[in-house]
């Protein structure tokens, strides 16, 4: 079988499906056509190039409008997919996806040719072994117009994702991206119009160049980076070092909702060229607007604007707020240049705001350097999310106490406990509820803004012990256990409409609890002499009635939780009703979810 002969074979736009199988052949597309592995679960169909011609991409695209899909591209000696050549540059409508790229030389994934790509949910994995540049998972130099959105890149030696000198545009969205010894992500020599969102990036950088780190950006620019999580990278979270040679500025660039923790340096490094250094300045000075990010736990600085990085003096100048900027080793925000950053309305992880020996001494904060403007500054910590939650809303819920009383006869019997018991020396009788529960019985019909009658029936499990006084200890003479179950209360609530707020599954549903409970007894009332034959019990039961629905609520929270040591609370020794510490929420917009 032969993958090759197939494309060879095939019609300008048609499908060559690759049965499972392992095949070992560098394959080359020069038509338009679908190359289509199969679904997962019908097996693996494995392009094995090893031992082909060294150099030589394992799937070469020398044609627009390709799919390339659910194969697994492994061991070549050059790439394992290549979009374009010399001869045919700038093609376009090419897509990979779905595929495992493993273990080739050079890149997993290149094009050098401008070729125009969708490369998504692609495995990339353990690729540049050999010496040389292209050591890349995803290597784009130059591109055209290219999205690379949900793939997995790892191991890849040197950067996860590489692009240059490219306009185009490029997105790179919801990739994971962990362990390169250069970056997660690298924008070199003039890549502009770039947007990196969303994506999770970690453990990339060995720390030996500056120009390491989660993402590096070198002359280039990505306006808009959002949404990203960049963690444990050396020795930068992201390292910007001058801007594109060309101007104009952008309109805006965006550093925004992003979580960087635990750079071995800084989390977001900002230097450009300003004028009096060696070579010439920059066309436009770096001024990100850097906003809702979280930079936490930074071996160095949070945020490091830099003056002497290549050739000073630099003058980049961020505004930096609305920040959570915590935790940092050494600054929350460095500010090496001569131009005041303003730092205002950020969280320092303190309510006295950051530390600066002569303006805010007070302030147990991150510290922060000169010419960094801090005041005002958030004293509780940032919005960090707003999530959407399916969770058990409370619609509405009563308490009530409920008296019961009865008379009870004492079982007297051979069989009975108290038999062969001398009941005249009767003095006192003790109870103690033993069970208690309760259970929604009954449910009326709608009435005004579906408030409902609600029937609630109890069971009591109750131990009776009559008591003989005499010098020393009372004496028990004997203890029987009853129960009462033909007692019912009524109490009017608040029910939704049944699927209203969550669909059908969503409730409402109706449920109550005792949550505290006593009883007294007495014996009757008989002539001196006499033999009781009847004890006389009152019981008080406090119980919640509630009904709940699952509904979808939108919670904005300000960060994970943290937990204290237990305290001890003392017991209720008397009933309670409500209990003490019980809350009940404010009877709200019965038609508010």
């Amino acid at each position: 079988m032969s993958i090759q002969n197939d494309i060879d074979a095939a019609l300008p736009g048609g499908v060559v499906n690759i049965v499972p199988g392992t095949y070992n052949e560098q394959l080359i597309i020069d038509k338009p056509l679908t190359l289509s592995g199969p679904v997962p679960s019908a097996g693996e169909a494995i392009v094995d190039a090893a031992g082909l011609l060294a150099g030589e991409p394992t799937i070469h695209i020398l044609s627009s409008d390709v799919i390339v899909e659910n194969l697994t591209v492994q061991n070549g000696p050059g790439e394992g997919i290549r979009a374009g050549s010399i001869a045919f540059p700038g093609l376009t409508n090419i897509t990979i996806r779905n595929n495992i790229i493993k273990d080739h030389d050079n890149a997993g994934i290149l094009t050098v040719n401008d070729a125009s790509m969708l490369i998504e949910d692609n495995t990339v994995v353990d690729n540049g072994k050999a010496v040389g540049f292209q050591r890349v998972g995803v290597f784009l130099y130059p591109h055209g117009e290219t999205q690379v959105l949900r793939n997995i890149i790892k191991n890849n030696y040197g950067d996860g994702i590489f692009a240059r000198e490219s306009s185009s545009g490029l997105l790179i969205e919801e990739n994971i991206i962990e362990n390169h010894n250069f970056s997660g992500i690298t924008l070199a020599w003039d890549e502009i119009n770039v947007t990196i969102r969303n994506n999770e990036i970690s453990a990339c950088g060995q720390g030996i160049n500056d120009e390491q780190g989660g993402i590096v950006i070198i002359q280039s620019m990505a306006e808009i980076i959002t949404g990203n999580t960049i963690q444990n990278c050396n020795p930068f979270g992201i390292h910007w070092g001058w801007t594109p040679s060309f101007g104009p500025a952008p309109a805006q660039i965006l550093i925004s909702g992003n979580t960087i923790v635990n750079s071995v340096l800084d989390g977001i490094f900002l230097f450009s060229q300003g004028p009096g250094g060696f070579i010439s300045p920059d066309p436009f000075p770096l001024e990100p607007d850097i906003l809702g990010n979280q930079l936490m736990n930074n071996g160095r600085v949070g945020i490091n604007v830099s003056n002497f990085y290549y050739y000073s003096p630099g003058n980049a100048n961020p505004k930096i707020h609305f920040n959570s900027i915590t935790g940092n080793v050494e600054f929350g925000v460095f500010n090496g240049t001569t131009e005041e950053v303003d730092a205002t309305n950020n969280w320092w992880g303190s309510s006295s705001g950051p530390f600066h020996p002569a303006l805010n001494p007070q302030g147990t904060g991150d510290p922060v350097s000169n010419n960094v403007l801090f005041s005002p500054w958030k004293t509780v910590p940032p919005l960090q999310e707003m999530d959407c939650l399916v969770m058990e809303k409370i619609f509405d819920q009563c308490f009530q106490e409920n008296i019961i009383v009865r008379s009870f006869a004492i079982p007297v019997s051979s069989a009975g406990s108290c038999g062969n018991i001398d009941l005249t020396r009767v003095d006192r009788v003790e109870c103690a509820i033993i069970a208690a529960k309760c259970k929604v019985a009954d449910v009326g019909p709608p009435a005004n803004n579906n408030l409902r009658i609600v029937t609630v029936r109890y069971e009591l499990d109750m131990q009776i012990s009559l008591i003989a006084e005499r010098v020393g200890p009372p004496e028990v003479l004997c203890s029987f256990e009853t129960t009462v179950e033909d007692f019912y209360s009524q109490v009017q609530l608040y029910i939704p409409p049944p699927g209203v707020h969550f669909g059908p599954a969503g409730g409402p549903f109706l449920f109550c609890e005792i949550v505290s409970s006593s009883c007294f007894c007495s014996p009757e009332t008989l002539l001196p002499g006499e033999p009781i034959t009847n004890v006389f019990c009152t019981a008080k039961i406090c119980t919640i009635v509630e009904a709940t629905a699952f509904v979808k609520v939108l919670v904005p929270h300000l960060g994970i939780c943290t937990f204290g040591p237990c305290e001890t609370v003392p017991q209720q020794k008397e009933i309670a009703c409500p209990p003490i510490g019980e809350l009940f929420p404010p009877q709200n917009d019965p038609n508010d979810p």
